[in-house]
């Protein structure tokens, strides 16, 4: 069992978010997360994973952590820390990509 927590983010320049785009961004951070997760690893092959998403946008800056319980079989020889890495670092990348484009200032 794996509980891997990103170290949390910060995003500067952009615009107010509303409580309706904050729930925006919270479906799409989680759609993100499932789809990297199972690029690495098909769905049906995890015994259990959660997936928790915080987003504060209580100051100036909005703050996005991203923390994931990943709980796979023993008869993968995978690396669950490594899969869960690179599925933090490809949903940043994709994260701040939709922050440009659609809540910028």
């Amino acid at each position: 069992m794996s509980d891997e927590e990103s170290p949390q983010t910060t995003f500067v320049g952009l615009r107010e978010l509303t409580e309706v785009d904050i729930e925006q961004l919270s479906d799409e951070v989680l759609q993100l997360v499932r789809k990297f997760l199972s690029e690495k690893i098909p769905q049906h092959n995890i015994d259990q994973y959660d997936i928790i998403i915080d987003i504060d946008n209580s100051k100036e800056d909005l703050s996005i952590d991203i923390d994931i319980n990943l709980d796979l079989p023993p008869r993968f020889d995978l690396d669950e820390e490594k899969i869960i890495q690179e599925t933090m670092d490809k949903t940043f990348i994709e994260l701040e990509k939709i922050l440009k484009e659609n809540f910028s200032s």
